[in-house]
């Protein structure tokens, strides 16, 4: 006992001289913080450069340092960063937090003048203010690079943050640089096996963030490329907010803005290989079905966002569903020779692929989608994105350039990120919005041997980064469930809400956002939908007896729909002793309730004959009922006719004759009677 106590009292002081000790420590190190609030996009002669910068947790005797560098020479540079080869234009005196801020969180303005070297800057009249700092320039757009320190009173930097200025004069300008933004919300597998929508508050905000930037920026044409599957379940959800956030993509966007897509999110790459191609370019034609049924906007389908998983085989298979162009992932394409393009590319070039002519696209910039997963400040992560886009527009203003900017996979949407980025475009002058066909029709495309050079188009190999899924097993099962779904369609016609329910479960299940197990359960969803449909659907009596007279006649077939909607049926026909003069097949329209079907026979002969009837679908792969019929006829053949009209006529004649035989007989007999009257009458008379 006494030992853990030692041992504790032990452990007490270590915790007490540690916590002694951390107020000096953290006085020898420093506290305090930098951060970009805002800053002006860009200015021009004569303009002012504003920047505001919160300062938190400094010592009042700290000072904030602002120094302005020679402009950047490349863009490794701008976006490492890297100011050690930089020279020192124009640097301000320290401002002193003590000074300066009423509290320790306050937010200090930073005001520079730019402009040419001619610009005169009087001395300051009694009671004016002083000068404002000057940023001398050579009249040449450039992107300087802004530093901005906390020192604390030592002189040891406590934090520091390199922003740009973008200084373009009005008389150099050029071509500006094509910028399609390009959105792609990411919110899996949104309905469930009911259809019913999953969506939470969360992923409804990440696509309002995203519509309402859209919707406040419409010059800039940010394109959308969204599921089906996504717009659907914003069309189910009972939340209020995702009908709005709905309806204002139906408003905020054009056809043009949006790029076709699946219903559903997948590799589509493993359905082409699969032999699944066919399928996939339904699914397509599915997603712009859904697309315009709930937004009244059709896909434009020129261009589209290629999946990382396609290879160039399955490029050609795109390419015949319609799509002109694409979107590459940087990664998903051979590297370029860095000898020959040092930089990223702003212009287009052709991915060959077997069977059909090189297909334009357009890479989008790895380094430049960086700027959206930045752990620095939203406001300082964006402003170095839009510096970052000046600097290609100013270096590349020979020949038409454009890129694309997409977010990576993961981002989580920004609403302060997107407004300062699509703000940017609507202000810098070298830089415009615009929608990928846009980028892929107005760029140049780049010579082989660089972008100097007289050379036929750069062609660049695809390299796919994701390898696609093994399909094999799930194959079997979607085309299972299809041919179950077409079959049964056929004979629900015209109910095609059930129809397109179906159907619908059979697209979700393609999501490779869904388990094994959850693509299982939504077939086996559509079995169960399909079983419960037709079990009892269609009735008919077990047996009937049916007794006929005449050789040729009618049998009445009873058959019950109770399904609600007319029903297409055929009607399969057998029987060893009758015949169907009009077939053994019939086809017919079962109405809601009873029907009654006349069905055309033909007796061979006297006697029962049963008739068996098959109710099949039209495509005669799903049995709906059976029933069977005896038909009792009393019949004759046309010889049996013929026999019995000859013996009525034999019988007849002789009849006749023995009639008349017996008559002339019994007129013999009164005859000789009467003679023999007559002559015993003379008898008697001669005898008197």
């Amino acid at each position: 006992m006494n030992t853990r106590r030692r041992w504790l009292i032990m452990i007490v002081s270590a915790i007490s001289a540690i916590w002694l000790l951390l107020p000096s420590s953290a006085s020898a190190q420093g506290v305090g913080s930098l951060e970009l609030v805002a800053q002006s996009s860009w200015v021009d002669d004569g303009g002012i450069f504003n920047a505001q910068v919160r300062v938190a947790g400094a010592d009042p005797e700290s000072s904030v340092t602002v120094r302005v560098l020679s402009p950047w020479s490349s863009r490794e540079d701008l976006t490492s960063r890297n100011t050690r080869d930089a020279s020192t234009l124009l640097e301000m005196d320290p401002i002193l937090l003590a000074d300066a801020q009423e509290t320790s969180n306050a937010v200090l303005p930073l005001e520079i003048e730019v402009g040419r070297q001619t610009i005169n800057q009087r001395p300051p009249a009694e009671g004016e203010e002083a000068l404002l700092p000057l940023l001398v320039t050579e009249g040449i757009a450039a992107v300087y690079p802004l530093e901005v320190a906390l020192q604390d009173a030592n002189g040891d930097i406590l934090d520091v943050f390199v922003t740009s200025i973008i200084y373009i004069p009005r008389t150099d300008r050029g071509s500006p640089l094509a910028v399609s933004v390009l959105l792609e919300p990411e919110l899996g597998a949104t309905l469930d096996t009911d259809g019913q929508s999953t969506l939470t508050e969360a992923d409804i905000d990440e696509i309002a963030i995203i519509v309402d930037a859209i919707s406040q920026h419409r010059t800039n044409r940010v394109s959308l490329s969204i599921t089906g599957e996504t717009l659907l379940s914003l069309s189910r959800s009972e939340r209020e907010r995702a009908q709005v956030v709905l309806d204002a993509i139906g408003e905020g966007v054009t056809g043009e803005q949006l790029l076709p897509q699946p219903i559903a999110r997948l590799e589509e790459q493993a359905w082409i290989d699969a032999g699944f191609a066919s399928d996939l370019e339904e699914l397509y034609a599915r997603g712009a079905e859904v697309t315009e049924e709930l937004t009244g906007l059709r896909p434009n389908t020129a261009v589209a966002l290629l999946d990382p998983s396609v290879s160039a085989a399955g490029l050609s298979q795109l390419r015949s569903f319609g799509i002109d162009g694409v979107v590459v992932q940087s990664d998903h394409l051979e590297p370029l020779d860095a000898s020959v393009f040092p930089e990223p590319l702003t212009t287009r070039f052709l991915v060959p692929a077997p069977r059909i002519e090189p297909v334009p696209a357009v890479a989008i910039d790895a380094a430049l989608e960086d700027h959206f997963l930045s752990t620095d400040p939203v406001t300082l992560a964006a402003n170095r994105l839009l510096a970052e886009l000046t600097f290609l527009s100013l270096h590349n203003r020979d020949v038409p350039s454009g890129v694309v900017l997409s977010a990576p996979r993961g981002w989580q949407p920004n609403a302060a990120f997107l407004n300062i980025i699509l703000s940017g475009l609507e202000r810098i002058p070298t830089l415009a919005g615009a929608t990928p066909q846009e980028v892929l029709a107005n760029t140049a495309f780049t010579p082989t041997n660089g972008l100097d050079s007289l050379s036929p188009p750069l062609r660049r190999e695809l390299t796919p980064q994701v390898e696609p899924n093994e399909l094999r097993s799930f194959r079997a099962e979607f085309s299972q469930a299809q041919t179950a779904i077409d079959a049964w369609s056929t004979v629900i016609a015209s109910d095609t809400e059930s129809v397109d329910q179906l159907q619908e479960l059979l697209e979700l299940s393609t999501s490779d956002d869904r388990s094994v197990a959850e693509r299982s359960a939504l077939i086996e969803q559509i079995y169960n939908i399909i079983d419960t449909q037709t079990d009892g659907s269609i009735t008919t009596p077990a047996f009937e007896t049916i007794t006929l007279t005449g050789r040729n006649s009618e049998v009445p077939v009873l058959i019950d729909n109770n399904l609600g909607i007319d029903a297409q049926v055929i009607l399969v026909l057998d029987s060893e002793k009758l015949d169907f003069p009009e077939g053994r097949e019939v086809t017919t329209t079962l109405a809601p309730g009873s029907n009654r079907i006349e069905v055309p026979i033909e007796t061979r002969g006297s006697g029962d004959s049963p008739i068996r009837i098959q109710i099949f679908s039209p495509d005669r792969s799903v049995l709906l009922g059976s029933s069977e019929i005896l038909v009792r006829a009393f019949a004759f053949s046309g010889v049996g006719v013929l026999i019995g009209v000859l013996a009525i006529l034999v019988l007849l004649v002789w009849w006749l004759r023995h009639h008349k035989t017996d008559r002339d007989t019994v007129g013999d007999d009164i005859s000789t009677s009467r003679d023999s009257q007559d002559s015993g009458e003379l008898i008697g008379v001669s005898n008197q």
